[in-house]
């Protein structure tokens, strides 16, 4: 791994991670503090990532984005890593315990099969036809108990949800008023989400128009990028200034879980 054999290339990483967490407005004295290197390196590295194509400097003071180049690079190291911490788990014998629902009542000592519904994974019999992962279950449970379960192989297959993010107008552009109410009632149709989320009072006025309620409403970014990894698909109203934090932390997510959500943006204001 060039990560661990190379100080500079782990340099490089923790610095692009680095930028990603904060962006766009990136200090590099904050990086130096969180890698306990001295602003003079930090400000070295950040010279050579623009000239190799890795970071875009904006137009303001301290305003960096990372390019595709670089979350290639971040998403490729993320996965290398956690093949590494998995054999040092394999080589120290360290067992980790999963949480899952009970589908059926089940007993300690049980090998059960395990599946993703819904956004929640789910402990079945293990003889079920479309589980392709197994567990060993740590304590009693019965059905839509919670249990702890060890000694995870195969793979839960999961289908990755999409999000799709629904662009509104500003207050200032005419809020809700201004909001094509037909196409948005196409985009639910075609995309048929999981669940909705909304940020803001110009989406909730458009709900409301809609007759619909919001999934989520707190959180929206995080918590839709988490319910696309659980295989959920996600419609998302935001003023159109806010889509720019969604895409990063659906971004961040990506390079974390060594995943890639889909997501598309869709502009509804009325032309």
């Amino acid at each position: 791994m060039n990560l661990l054999r190379d100080k500079g290339e782990l340099t490089k990483f923790q610095i692009l991670f680095e930028i990603i967490r904060r962006q766009p407005h990136v200090k590099q004295e904050e990086i130096s503090n969180s890698l306990g290197i001295t602003v003079q390196a930090v400000s070295k590295h950040f010279k050579k990532l623009i000239n190799e194509g890795f970071i875009e400097a904006g137009a303001e003071k301290a305003n960096y984005r990372l390019t595709p180049k670089a979350v290639d690079i971040l998403q490729e190291g993320a996965k290398n890593l956690e093949r590494y911490i998995v054999k040092i788990e394999n080589g120290l014998k360290i067992e980790r315990v999963w949480p899952a629902i009970a589908a059926q009542q089940t007993k300690a000592g049980d090998e059960v099969g395990l599946l993703m519904k819904n956004g929640v994974l789910y402990a079945v019999k293990a003889d079920n036809p479309d589980a392709h992962a197994f567990g060993v279950v740590g304590n009693d449970a019965n059905a839509g108990e919670d249990l702890g379960f060890e000694y995870l192989r195969g793979k839960v297959e999961i289908n990755k949800g999409k999000i799709l993010i629904v662009k509104l107008p500003s207050i200032k552009e005419g809020g809700s008023r201004a909001v094509d109410i037909a196409e948005i009632k196409l985009l639910i149709e075609e995309f048929k989400p999981d669940k909705i989320g909304v940020m803001g009072s110009v989406g909730r006025a458009v709900l409301n128009k809609l007759e619909l309620k919001a999934d989520i409403e707190f959180g929206i970014s995080q918590a839709a990028a988490l319910a696309a990894l659980r295989g959920l698909n996600v419609f998302v109203l935001v003023v159109g200034r806010m889509v720019n934090r969604m895409i990063e932390e659906i971004e961040k997510t990506n390079i974390k879980r060594t995943i890639d959500i889909t997501y598309e943006v869709k502009d509804v204001r009325k032309t």
